[in-house]
């Protein structure tokens, strides 16, 4: 009864979805190849995937480009209606008490530690100030940004990070490698200015799309990206991811 409550449930909802305008709350800052907004079009990985579901289900995603900060506030108060990318990990305090539905696993990535060749290999010790993005929560360090061995400089541009740590004002980054090479080719700086030390504590995990008043949409891309499997390893190789 219930299984059969539940397909009948699906059968009249996800039409009815389908038919309205569903807002995606999105990140504003350039994050490429996952995602970045040019002229005020939403492109890179996350829009391809995304628009490959849409069209599939018959969805009309209105993407809604916003700063980190305010797209978790306009999440949480119902102002966009799924939320990407997200983590169940993060603003974990400012989401207690929401109903929050995540995916499953809709893209990889690594966070770590990218230094300049010549530093590769040498440990954390070295590192006393750590640059990383607006919005960025470097997980690894925690610790020691907290007891003060560690001090933490944070600024909205990635570009701003790379040339502060390509000119020793800090003594790392910490950032997604793929996204600091793209960058590194837009700024048409050598693609070895800044390495990556898988050495060094690192976070290797997923991005997840989400939502709190559609977690049927969010079963429906479940079954997307099992169903799909070859659509979405394209699109990611297209991507370099």
């Amino acid at each position: 009864m219930t299984k059969c409550f539940a397909l009948l449930l699906c059968l009249f909802v996800l039409p009815a979805l389908a038919q309205e305008e569903i807002h995606v709350g999105v990140e504003l800052q350039p994050y490429q190849p996952y995602s970045d907004v040019e002229n005020g079009e939403y492109r890179g990985y996350a829009r391809d995937l995304l628009d490959a579901f849409a069209a599939e289900h018959g969805y009309r995603f209105v993407y809604m480009p916003l700063p980190v900060r305010r797209l978790l506030g306009d999440f949480l108060s119902g102002r966009v209606d799924l939320k990407f990318p997200d983590h169940p990990q993060w603003n974990a305090d400012q989401k207690a008490g929401h109903d929050i539905n995540y995916s499953a696993p809709a893209a990889p990535y690594v966070d770590g530690i990218l230094v300049k060749p010549q530093h590769l290999g040498q440990g954390q010790q070295r590192i006393e100030l750590l640059g990383t993005q607006n919005g960025f929560t470097p997980w690894p360090y925690l610790p020691d940004i907290r007891a003060g061995k560690i001090r933490l400089i944070q600024a909205n541009q990635i570009d701003s990070l790379l040339r502060m740590a390509s000119s020793d004002r800090v003594d790392a980054v910490y950032l997604n490698p793929r996204v600091v090479a793209h960058q590194l080719r837009q700024m048409r700086m050598a693609a070895d200015s800044l390495v990556f030390d898988p050495e060094l504590p690192h976070v290797e995990d997923h991005y997840y799309l989400s939502s709190i008043h559609h977690p049927q949409l969010i079963e429906a891309f479940n079954r997307f990206l099992e169903e799909r499997a070859e659509l979405v390893r394209e699109i990611r190789r297209r991507h370099g991811l």
